[in-house]
């Protein structure tokens, strides 16, 4: 392998390294790990980018695992590949580099695959996903001239050598994977706790510290200790008391604790402010007692995941509030034929889950309905899936397609999409809290408690 080979195959092999590592920093975001979401939203525009578009949507994952991960552990065995590659002039390494060629021609043809589903079913398109293309593609073409390698590869495993290279590259791809696979079974685990306390916790109730048995008690009309011992507090005219403001702003961004404080505080402040509006509850499906003195709406679509995790976390909620709590569903479907807001569908077929979720709701079975769809894998479903989906239900069959012909259910269904509309909702889940909207999910359960404790209940306890 001459010095031009080896530049071309180091530079092939630094490129499949950054596309692993951005492969990684997707895996991450695809389960939610604050840090890379925060960067990839940097990187791609926003919170509500197309690349989050792209990770949530039911085409990020292929039989469970997602893309992002099957993308990581191709990339790291190619790096593996090329990094044999450079071992040595002997022809097992010509070989592997002709290997690491044709993986990356295969790897190309899915990426134009994926590029595709992203333009025509998701209609949105992942930035960091791209890079990953485009340097793969790169990769490829300084490799091309490693096709002289593909006619040494038959000789290369007659030799005990060059099998001892193939297979000892085809160890290290599988442990590779393995070790892949283990880090997403980690993440889905780290994500499955962050779900369960997707609702954020009870308030935190701090008691008055009890006075010291040796302190001396101070005389009467004398000023506390800690009064006397400290100096006037400044002014926000003296150059001391925003030092002072300094140094708590920079306390408080370098503790997570005091920070989450901070946006907790700020967030329920909003909502104290926030004027309630009036929700139409009449024949909305609740969950819950009807009497509770909370009473939650949430305007969900069956195709988003933060939904389908919002569902989980409410349903295990619920039954532990003692009664403080109903949750209304209302549906607001992120897809343009049913909604006139939106120019482009987010979530294509969610028009039909949703008409399929009014037509539940006639039947008295709603909630059978609801948990079904949102335990299925669906892309771009139709009508044919409502209908399977709905008899899985156990809801009848011809009853509901005889509603989904029916104008008046999809009146309903577009007076819930009108009145989400009327209030600014823009994303699922949105949720109302007593009529007012709530900023963040985080600080559901401590809203909900302090609503509850509004009318008369005690604190809610741990369960």
């Amino acid at each position: 392998m001459g010095a031009s080979a080896v530049t071309r195959v180091v530079t092939a092999l630094c490129l499949c390294l950054a596309a692993a590592s951005v492969s990684g920093l997707l895996l991450l975001q695809h389960h939610g790990e604050p840090g890379a979401v925060s960067a990839v939203s940097q990187v791609c525009g926003g919170e509500k980018s197309s690349c989050e578009e792209v990770a949530r949507s039911s085409w990020s994952a292929l039989g469970g695992i997602p893309l992002a991960a099957l993308g990581l552990a191709f990339y790291l065995a190619l790096a593996l590949a090329l990094a044999l590659a450079l071992l040595g002039q002997a022809e097992p390494r010509e070989a592997l580099a002709a290997v690491a060629l044709v993986l990356l021609g295969l790897g190309l043809l899915v990426d134009l695959l994926l590029l595709g589903v992203q333009a025509l079913a998701i209609h949105a398109y992942c930035a960091l996903c791209i890079l990953t293309y485009v340097l793969g593609l790169c990769a490829l073409l300084l490799l091309l001239p490693a096709r002289r390698g593909l006619r040494l590869l038959g000789g290369t495993l007659g030799r005990t050598e060059g099998r001892l290279a193939l297979g000892g590259w085809l160890l290290g791809a599988l442990l590779a994977a393995a070790g892949v696979l283990a880090g997403e079974a980690a993440l889905g685990a780290r994500e499955a706790q962050r779900q369960a306390t997707l609702l954020g916790p009870l308030p935190a109730t701090t008691p008055a510290p009890a006075p010291s048995a040796t302190a001396p008690l101070p005389a009467p009309g004398a000023p506390p200790p800690s009064a006397a011992a400290s100096p006037a507090p400044a002014g926000p005219q003296d150059a001391r008391y925003w030092q002072q403001r300094a140094q708590q702003l920079q306390a408080t961004l370098d503790d997570p604790r005091k920070l989450e404080a901070y946006f907790s505080d700020k967030a329920q402040r909003e909502y104290e402010t926030e004027p309630p509006v009036a929700i139409d509850l009449s024949d909305v499906p609740a969950r819950g007692p009807l009497a509770a003195p909370v009473k939650v709406v949430e305007y969900s679509d069956f195709l988003c995941p933060f939904c389908r995790s919002l569902a989980v976390a409410l349903s295990q909620f619920v039954p532990q509030a003692g009664g403080r709590v109903v949750v209304y569903f209302k549906n607001y479907p992120l897809d343009a034929p049913c909604n006139p807001k939106l120019k482009q569908s987010t979530h294509p077929g969610s028009c039909q889950l949703a008409l399929g979720a009014v037509c539940a709701q006639r039947q008295g079975k709603f909630e059978a309905y609801h948990d079904k769809v949102f335990s299925t894998d669906l892309h771009d479903p139709r009508r044919a899936d409502v209908v399977r989906l709905a008899g899985q239900a156990g809801l009848d069959v011809q009853a509901l397609q005889a509603c989904l012909d029916d104008p008046k259910a999809r009146e309903a269904l577009a007076a819930q999409i009108a009145e989400a509309n009327r209030f600014g909702v823009a994303a699922t889940p949105t949720v109302y809290v007593n009529g007012k909207k709530l900023p963040r999910l985080n600080d559901f359960v401590a809203v909900v408690d302090k609503e509850a404790r509004r009318k008369g209940f005690p604190p809610l306890q741990p369960q």
